[in-house]
Order: C-alpha cells, then structure tokens, then sequence
C-alpha cells in the first residue's frame, strides 16, 4: 500500500507547478480558456491543471486521446444530493455522440502521471499507459456498446473512490485488467454491476491470469475474477460468482447465500448484511456504515471494511481535494458608497 501512496503523491507533485486552463462549456461565460476538452488538451502542455466547471454541455463529442500529462479536474457529481458540496451544483461530463465511438477518454503513450478527478463519465475509458490515477469520477454505463467500462491496459494504476456503474444489459465487467498488468490498485470504489438474465458469472471485476492487482475496500454488486490478487476488506452483496485464483483473500463479508473462502476472517453467508448500512439519503451516502454496524472495526487492522473505511476513504460526491466554494450569498442590488456585499463558504477538502 505504501508503494501506491508514492506513485498518487508522484503524480501529483509532478503536476502541481504546471499552468491551470479553466474549461468551461456554460453558454454565456467568458472566464474560461477553452469550451470543449479537445481543445483544452491540445492548447495545453505537459503537466498542466485543466478545470471543467459544472454545466448542463457535454465536454466532448467524440473520443478525447490523452498523449501529455495533465491533470483533468471536475467538480464531482451527486452534487445536489449531498450538503455543502458546490455553490454550483451541475456536474462536468463527456460523453461521446459520434456514432460508433464508444470510448469517451484514453490515455494514450505519453499521458504517463496524469490525473482524471472529479469528472461524470458517461461511457468508456481506455487506459493504455503506466502510472495514471483515477479518483473520486462517477461512470456510468453507456448503453450503445456492450464493452467494459474501464480497461486497464497500463501498470502502476491507481482507480481510487469512484461510484460506477456497469451495464444492466451485458456481461462486460465494470472494471477489466489485462494481460500482463502489475501494480494496479483498486480500492475504496462502489461498483454496481446488475444484467438480468447474464447468469451468475457477471463480473463488476476482471483480471486476466497474468496480471496483479490489490483489491481493498470495496462495495460490489455483481461478480470478481481475479487471478495473483490480494483481496481485503471489502464487501459483496451480489449473489453472483466470486472467483480467487492464486490469490490472498482476508477479511471479507459477503451477503446471504453468498460464500467466499474460508478462514482469513473472511465472512461468508452474512444475515442481516443490508442493515449494516445507512440506507437512505443520497445515491452514494446510503452505503456509509450505520454507527453500530457489523462491519465497522472488523478489517485489516481494526479499519472498517467498504468503501468509507481505510486511509483513503470514499468521499461524497467526489469532491476534488481543493478549496471548494459550496455557499454564495449576494443581495441583487449594490450600494454607491458600499458596494456589493458578498458572503463565501468555502470549505477545504482532502
């Protein structure tokens, strides 16, 4: 774990002298340097901060290729749903309308240490280059192709607090790891994979035999199949297949009828599972551990097991790790010798 804390605080030092672009799509605004996030990639250069602001426009209309290293910001999604989020509270999100493109980002050869945050992606990412990180997006299914959300095809990936969603439709794992694939690191996300009638071999997660991946503190829906994977602390409640190969697998729950290996302080068959969680509120603050929860304390270390537990915890609405303004309050008229008073919340995030 500790290796992967280097590679998130790396790319992010790497980043962090680089110009800032504001990206913004809202029509009428005129603090902004680009519109669409073509143009912001390609104006831009190596290690330079692109800011997409919440708007009702989509970012992009076909595939954007990632081939420098950036870091692609967005406000975070669920906006509206939890307190104290964004004075604005609209998402940024891409989505590709050209016909026959199914992949909405890739990162490309030479994209190597850049950083996708905060962003609502409706489709498909591609990641075919090392140490990328991607923390704290919602993905969502796009139903015109039949594909696997996210494709790692890099190693030293980093895919960090992300709510996603697979297809109810398909057998395309939410999240798939190729052949080959060392470093990857998959924790604190929820993945929802539900397909009617797809039978219980439905993987939310899949990684080929040669690759290796860490699998820590996550809630699935739908099945894993995973191969040389340490797998803890994390939360199943689908009764799809779970698959371990060569693989360390410890202290895990698993919902009733559902059964994962024994010993390690894995739970199998757990009764009573739904209760554990919060259950109401918003789309993402309904899986937070109820205060008496079976799960709370019962992870590697005394940690909580799901997505809210560890060092890095899931964090509502996917807030970036930024100052963020969440409250503006000014009268409509000002006065001459006065001026315009205006009250700001703002809030640190980590």
């Amino acid at each position: 774990m500790k290796s992967f804390c280097l590679i998130v605080l790396l790319t992010l030092s790497a980043t962090a002298f680089g110009k800032i672009w504001i990206v913004d799509s809202n029509p009428g605004s005129t603090a902004k340097d680009f519109t669409n996030l073509q143009t912001a990639h390609d104006g831009a250069a190596a290690g330079d901060t692109l800011y997409l602001i919440g708007s009702p426009i989509n970012y992009i209309t076909s595939k954007v290729t990632v081939t420098k290293r950036l870091v692609i910001i967005g406000p975070g999604y669920f906006l509206n749903e939890n307190v104290d989020t964004q004075a604005n509270i609209l998402p940024a999100f891409i989505q590709s309308t050209t016909p026959g493109v199914c992949e909405e980002l890739e990162f490309a050869s030479g994209s190597e240490g850049s950083v996708l945050m905060g962003v609502r992606i409706l489709g498909f990412l591609v990641i075919n280059a090392n140490n990328i990180l991607i923390k704290r997006n919602e993905f969502k299914h796009d139903y015109r192709c039949e594909k696997s959300t996210v494709i790692v095809n890099g190693s030293n990936v980093l895919i960090s607090q992300n709510f996603m969603e697979g297809s109810p439709g398909g057998s395309s794992a939410i999240i798939a790891v190729t052949a080959g694939k060392s470093g990857v690191l998959i924790g604190n996300n929820y993945l929802y994979h539900a397909c009617a009638g797809c039978g219980g071999g439905v993987a939310a997660l899949l990684s080929a035999p040669t690759s290796s991946v860490i699998v820590t503190h996550n809630i699935f829906y739908g099945g894993i199949n995973v191969h040389n994977a340490t797998v803890e602390n994390n939360l199943f409640r689908t009764s799809n297949t779970l698959s371990f190969t060569a693989s360390v697998v410890r202290n895990n729950s698993a919902t009733a009828g559902v059964f994962l290996p024994a010993g390690n302080n894995n739970e199998s068959n757990v009764s009573g599972f739904s209760a554990a969680f919060v259950g109401s509120g918003s789309t993402d603050g309904r899986w937070q551990l109820t205060a008496t929860s079976i799960f709370k304390g019962t992870g590697t270390g005394g940690v909580d097991r799901g997505m809210f537990g560890g060092v890095e915890p899931y964090v509502l609405s996917g807030i970036p790790p930024i100052p963020t303004i969440y409250s503006v309050t000014a009268p409509a008229i000002g006065e001459k010798n006065t001026g315009l008073p205006i009250q700001l919340k703002v809030r640190s995030n980590n």
